[in-house]
């Protein structure tokens, strides 16, 4: 599995369980705002993954097209997105199928 398939289910079981909640009838306010909230911020993430996705096609597809071209400006594109899916996927690093390869690591200067 690798970190896109790893956040897509993710995103996807918490939307879930947020609307099996929502449909519960002994939901405080409170809880409903809560739930509904998880749902847009589960709809906003799915919309940063085919963000990020498509960045990460664009530079691939340039740097394959482009011989001449520095590589380096292109690793540093790509290292964005890497980051930003580590980043998208820390809150889930104690899942069982979390991999540790995703983990960020603090840079020092």
């Amino acid at each position: 599995m690798d970190i896109v398939d790893f956040l897509l289910t993710r995103f996807h079981e918490d939307a879930a369980e947020s609307r099996k909640l929502l449909g519960g009838s002994e939901i405080s306010l409170s809880d409903r705002w809560y739930e509904e909230r998880l749902l847009r911020e589960c709809e906003a993430k799915l919309m940063l993954i085919d963000i990020i996705g498509g960045a990460r096609r664009n530079a691939l597809s340039r740097m394959l097209q482009d011989t001449e071209a520095d590589t380096r400006t292109y690793a540093d594109e790509l290292e964005w997105t890497t980051l930003a899916l580590a980043a998208l996927a820390a809150p889930y690093a104690e899942h069982v199928d979390y991999q540790d390869v995703w983990r960020l690591v603090e840079k020092r200067p």
